[in-house]
């Protein structure tokens, strides 16, 4: 790995310092609202001054062949041997003009260079390009990658959940990326730049990781481009910031982590890079690991000067190509559309904080080559790359100035289609040695669906394909074909097929753009409408539609255009599902919410004979006491005595339960299915409308339906359509005062109607379909959920909102006591979970005979502890940093590996500070100062040993205490912060006794 030691031999412009940034400092660097201008280069105004002359005769050259009679009869200019140079030249004016027009004035910088060369072929403010250092932001994090990937840290096989936030010791930084995405791949890391997951990884990284393959790419040296150029700065962490975060190992670091993070995401002083510095290290990354002296120069006789050849491997530099791909497709780039050119662009944007000022310079470095189906850039490929560097902006902003740069580059090497009007360009065409493929703009598989079935369209829907990560743009009668794939390919009946299609359509009318906050309009899952694209075998032409596929392809046909109206003229919420059981809901009753009238319940006497007319589910006490506790709203104690239909609605479902154990709670029916069958799995309890029963241990439901029964019902519609009615009887008996709107007709497209508070919404009604998915199965009498596509409940904990996305290739082992359950993996020793729940409970015990000896009352909830089975699964559950040891929110502890806190000999002092904060809490109504809470729990925990080394050169008042504590300035204050908090409750503890802390927590003077 690395850089090959066979340097060749050269003639360098500028002294070469042996130690990185040397001794000149750069320039301008690292100042906050940065102003890219006005640094003079003597040396490199002489360089751009004969460029300049070069553009001027190329311009001569290009009036001269145009003047009548000169005419080439081809159009553009044939890259023959003869005339390359020159063709050339006219690229190389036309791509300064392109950028110069793009930068429009703005405070900035663009360099476009050839990726196989070093040749820079534009550049705008070159004093920019060269005499400025800035940090660099989020375009380091495919270099932090290369370094994880030499490090072992990560492979294309690894996987991390983002919490939507990293916590440093110092800072915090939120991620930009949507929230529901799932766990992410080394290359959708890059894609969508996620902080969170480089930000672990320059803590894990250590301290001269990073900054080797930094110095191997050249970051901290001249690029030889001009005399006075700044070498920037390339510096390993020293010390770093902290934050309050309780540790797991007492002589942590943390300091420099805290610095390794800065580093990793580009946020930190100690990295600054110029333009072409930037630009250089990026083309050697993609090109093979060529590191070219980038030079101002004509095409004419170009010699390239190559700096190192560094080695990089294929399967890491694939994955980083994949991510910058991503970027480009669906990440923080998808806005600057780069994918709709006829060329293959990949590239990476970044966002610099600066540490001073407010205002943020947006990176955007790009690179384009011939149009690939695959989109894959082969080292070779790789044809042009552009920087742009923008002041006050961010990343995607400056993908966006590039574009019209791209754009020029595509236009200058495409044939005139002889058949066209005018002899227009055609897109995808390409001139010899040019840079654009043959293939037609058609093949494009990110932009308009290719083989179509269903090509006239009135409006265009984005669809997001979860499991692929890209986003693809097509017709809406398309988009109905895929959910018709998705939910209707075993129904037989043309007429019921026609009314699913109408409902369809319809949902995706009144819901357009529900997901445009993350650049589509609808995910492929449940969460939105089920989606599922052509085959590759049918887009290919290689094979003709299937039976049910023609069936489906033929019911959009037949209904294209058409969609169910209210009496306002706006699209209905059109759900459906697999079987109302009899009658259809009312969506009042069962969500709670202001029903239109076309939602209230009808009777449906055809799904009666259906294969889910009647059903019979038997669950174990002890395995629907588990379920209801994973929710706080069905959470009562380690008991269950009874389960009880307390309110019915008028359509026979379940409106309200109780449930009687140790604590008595009310939940709604719906709520009540929703929480027993994400943890017992979807295929029990099927809908809301059932009866209960005992028979000893065990809870019968006896029910009928499948699916939250609203609207259409399609084992009804089966049967319907079977009897000889016809799509529109089908859909007027389940959506009564509808109206259906003829193929000609328009609609208009108005908010759409919100059934519920947003939680509601997301939990229950997010999805139109989202149970439909057993329709197929329920035809055939087969039932096949998959729970884990199911959107997490808003109202759950922030602490485990991911866990859901999460699929844990470990077993899991829960034993409990009295008040409290463990989860720990299962490899891990019995006898260690034992004694950690019997830890517990005396420590509980304990804590509690001291308040009552001070007549304080404490009310401790049962607590939930997990064991977590690596740190990995640790700092992805709570958003922690790796070395915390625990983390705490409501009544839920996550914990490290039992093994790693038993080794570092923290594993029963852990247990009991963490409790201990849970009953001060309770005691003090969580309304006591920091200082005390600390103090009290280090004190009952029995840590002062820990803290006895770390002691303050003064003391504090307890006001100042409280004051720093908000705001430690590193680990060690921090540590010496506790140490003080310790000192001050004990000394009160000498002086008052225990009882006095007791009743200060709890306000009693």
């Amino acid at each position: 790995m690395g850089r090959d030691s066979r340097r060749p031999h050269q003639e360098r412009h500028g002294n070469r310092t042996g130690d990185v940034g040397g001794d000149r400092p750069a320039r301008g660097g690292g100042g906050g609202g940065v102003t890219l201008i006005g640094v003079g280069v003597r040396a490199f105004d002489r360089v751009r001054k004969e460029h300049a002359l070069l553009l001027t005769c190329a311009c001569v050259a290009i009036l001269f062949f145009n003047l009548p009679g000169q005419r080439f009869a081809g159009g553009l200019i044939s890259l023959g041997p003869n005339n390359s140079t020159q063709h050339e030249s006219e690229v190389d004016s036309a791509l300064q003009d392109a950028a110069t027009s793009a930068l429009a004035g703005r405070d900035g910088t663009v360099i476009v260079m050839d990726s196989q060369t070093g040749r820079v072929r534009a550049i705008v403010n070159s004093d920019g390009a060269c005499a400025q250092a800035l940090m660099p932001g989020s375009s380091i994090k495919p270099f932090t990658a290369l370094a994880a990937l030499r490090a072992g840290l990560i492979d294309e096989d690894s996987r991390t959940v983002c919490p939507g936030r990293f916590t440093g010791l110092s800072f915090s930084l939120s991620c930009v990326h949507a929230d529901h995405l799932p766990p992410f791949s080394p290359a959708q890391a890059i894609a969508y730049s996620c902080n969170f997951y480089f930000a672990t990884l320059g803590q894990r990284l250590g301290r001269d990781r990073l900054i080797a393959t930094l110095r191997e790419f050249d970051f901290g040296q001249p690029t030889g481009i001009a005399a006075e150029e700044v070498s920037g700065i390339v510096r390993p962490c020293e010390m770093g910031n902290v934050a309050r975060v309780r540790t797991a190992e007492a002589n942590h670091a943390s300091a420099e982590a805290d610095c390794g993070a800065r580093e990793a995401i580009g946020e930190s002083d100690h990295i600054q890079v110029t333009p072409i510095q930037l630009l250089s290290a990026y083309t050697a990354l993609v090109n093979g690991g060529h590191l070219y002296e980038p030079r101002v120069a004509s095409p004419d006789n170009f010699d390239s000067v190559e700096r190192a050849r560094l080695n990089i491997a294929a399967q890491h530099r694939a994955i980083i190509i994949e991510g910058m791909a991503g970027a480009v497709r669906y990440g923080t780039a998808r806005s600057a559309k780069l994918d709709a050119l006829p060329l293959t662009i990949i590239g990476k944007t970044g966002t610099a904080n600066p540490p001073k000022g407010f205002r943020t310079n947006g990176w955007f470095i790009g690179f384009a080559g011939a149009f690939q189906s695959n989109r894959q850039l082969d080292p070779t490929d790789v044809k042009l790359a552009v920087l742009v560097l923008l002041a006050r902006a961010h990343g995607s902003q400056a993908a966006e100035v590039a574009k019209p740069i791209f754009e020029t580059y595509a236009n200058a090497y495409q044939k005139p289609d002889p058949g066209s009007p005018a002899g227009q360009p055609r897109r995808g065409g390409g001139g010899q040695g040019g840079p654009l493929s043959q293939e037609s703009g058609s093949d494009r598989t990110n932009s308009r669906s290719d083989q179509s079935a269903i090509r006239n369209s009135q409006c265009t829907i984005r669809v997001h394909l979860v499991h692929d990560n890209i986003t693809q743009e097509l017709s809406l009668e398309d988009y109905v074909l895929g959910v018709m794939r998705a939910e209707g390919t075993t129904e037989t009946e043309p007429e019921a097929l026609k009314a699913l299609a109408i409902a369809i359509r319809t949902y995706a009318l009144k819901n357009i753009g529900r997901h445009a906050k993350d650049g589509y309009d609808f995910c492929s899952t449940t969460h939105c409408q089920r989606f599922v694209g052509a085959p590759a075998s049918l887009r290919a032409g290689r094979a003709h539609p299937a039976r049910n596929e023609m069936a489906a392809i033929d019911a959009v046909r037949a209904t294209e255009g058409q969609a169910l109206l209210d009496d306002r003229g706006q699209p209905i919420d059109s759900y459906f599902g697999a079987s109302c059981g009899g009658e259809t809901a009312n969506i009042g009753e069962l969500w709670g919410v202001t029903p239109p009238a076309y939602l209230r319940g009808v009777r449906d006497e055809y799904c009666d004979a259906g294969p889910h007319a009647t059903w019979i589910d038997t669950i174990k006490r002890g395995d629907l006491l588990r379920a209801l506790k994973s929710d706080s709203r069905t959470d009562i104690g380690n008991r269950l005595e009874q389960v009880l239909i307390s309110k019915r609605d008028e359509t026979g479902r379940a409106e309200w339960i109780t449930l009687e154990g140790e604590n008595r709670k009310t939940v709604r029916g719906w709520d009540f299915k929703i929480i027993v069958g994400r943890v017992l799995g979807w295929n029990v309890l099927k809908s809301s409308r059932f009866e209960i029963a005992r028979s000893g241990s065990n809870f019968i439901f006896h029910g009928s339906g499948f699916g939250h029964g609203l609207g259409l019902c399609q084992e009804g519609a089966h049967v319907m359509a079977a009897r000889g009615a016809g799509y529109q009887k089908i859909l007027e008996k389940y959506f009564p005062g509808t109206r259906l709107r003829p193929r000609s007709g328009a609609v208009s497209l108005a908010r759409p109607f919100k059934a519920g508070n947003d939680t509601n919404k997301d939990d229950c009604v997010a999805s139109a379909t989202y149970e439909v998915a057993s329709l197929q199965a329920s035809l055939t009498r087969r039932i096949d959920w998959s729970d884990d596509l199911f959107p997490a409940l808003k109202g759950r904990a922030k602490l485990n909102r991911r866990s859901a996305a999460v699929v844990s290739r470990a077993r899991f082992i829960t034993i409990s006591s009295d008040h409290f359950t463990v989860t720990y993996p299962a490899d891990v020793d019995r006898l260690d979970a034992n004694q950690v729940l019997k830890t517990l409970e005396v420590t509980r015990n304990e804590y509690l005979h001291r308040a009552s000896v001070a007549s304080i009352s404490v009310n401790v909830p049962n607590l939930d502890i997990r064991f977590n089975e690596s740190t990995g699964d640790f700092t992805a559950r709570t958003g922690q940093p790796w070395w915390a040891a625990a983390a705490t929110k409501g009544n839920r502890i996550e914990l490290q590996p039992i093994a790693i806190l038993k080794r570092r000999g923290v594993l029963f002092t852990t247990l009991r500070h963490e409790l201990a904060l849970v009953v001060i809490d309770s005691a003090g109504n969580n309304r006591a100062p920091r200082w005390l809470e600390e103090g009290f729990a280090i004190y009952l925990a029995g840590e002062g040993k820990l803290f006895s080394h770390y002691q303050l050169r003064g003391a504090l008042s307890n006001e100042e205490l409280e004051k720093r504590l908000e705001r430690p300035g590193s680990q060690q204050d921090m540590r010496a912060l506790y140490a003080q908090a310790y000192l001050s409750v004990t000394e009160m503890i000498r002086n008052q006794g225990e009882v006095s802390v007791w009743k200060k927590l709890a306000g009693i003077n």
